[in-house]
């Protein structure tokens, strides 16, 4: 599903749930989200894969709305109910803002809620390699490219610089979680970090990371994205960013 943001005159931004497609963003001046612009970029092994979940789904007789709901995959939560691979991703997302939420006020005591296999090992990490946060579901725009996009986590480093963190819940059945970490993933956290440097005036590119967490048992692997990757992904997001706007007419 695509997203859209609306900036206000004070420079105050919102998600718009009510707006879902190109024409309705043309019509109220919206800003498509970066994961939405990033949705150009062709990605064959998940689109195949996608339409056998779809094809094997239809074949039992389930109806195309369910088949839809459930393409991209379902997880068992911690409670035990099915849910959607997303729901699930939204659950441990959650989870975790809340927790670095508790760490900023002093709190940093283990987390005991239903989560905390897929929490407390980047909790852990956060704080031992002496992160500070900065704000957790953080939005940020660029009216130049005119999208806008939500950080999971803005924080600095031990050096007091920014540093731009998004979490990926994933299955990992075997190797290392970072390895399932992707150029889509780098580009998300590229164009935002872009963001935060020009906004904060800085001398100097954010570093990206992107947090994969195992589905299957919570393992947490952290892929430190290199200054030439990073700047590799911001031109692949400014190409699929023009061609979205082109495309869609909203230049």
């Amino acid at each position: 599903m695509s997203h859209f943001y609306k900036v206000n005159a004070s420079g105050d931004v919102r998600l718009l749930k009510s707006v879902t497609t190109p024409t309705q963003a043309r019509k109220s001046n919206a800003l498509a989200s970066v994961t939405t612009m990033l949705g150009c970029l062709p990605n064959d092994f998940l689109s195949g894969w996608m339409r056998r979940q779809i094809w094997d789904m239809a074949q039992c007789g389930i109806s195309w709305e369910e088949c839809e709901r459930r393409r991209y995959g379902m997880r068992q939560d911690v409670d035990g109910r099915e849910v959607t691979s997303s729901e699930f991703g939204t659950s441990v997302h959650k989870a975790l803002e809340c927790h670095l939420d508790r760490m900023a006020q002093g709190d940093l005591s283990p987390n005991s809620g239903p989560y905390a296999t897929y929490v407390n090992p980047f909790a852990k990490w956060f704080r031992d390699t002496g992160h500070e946060l900065v704000a957790a579901e953080s939005i940020c725009y660029c009216l130049r490219r005119k999208t806008a996009g939500t950080i999971d986590v803005l924080a600095k480093d031990s050096a007091g610089q920014y540093v731009l963190m998004d979490f990926k819940t994933r299955s990992v059945t075997v190797g290392k979680p970072e390895a399932k970490a992707y150029i889509k993933d780098c580009a998300q956290l590229a164009v935002e970090a872009d963001i935060i440097r020009e906004r904060e005036g800085l001398d100097y590119m954010p570093n990206i990371m992107s947090i994969v967490i195992a589905v299957e048992d919570g393992r947490t692997g952290i892929r430190r994205w290199t200054r030439d990757q990073q700047q590799h992904a911001l031109d692949v997001f400014d190409a699929c960013c023009n061609l979205y706007l082109i495309v869609n007419k909203l230049r």
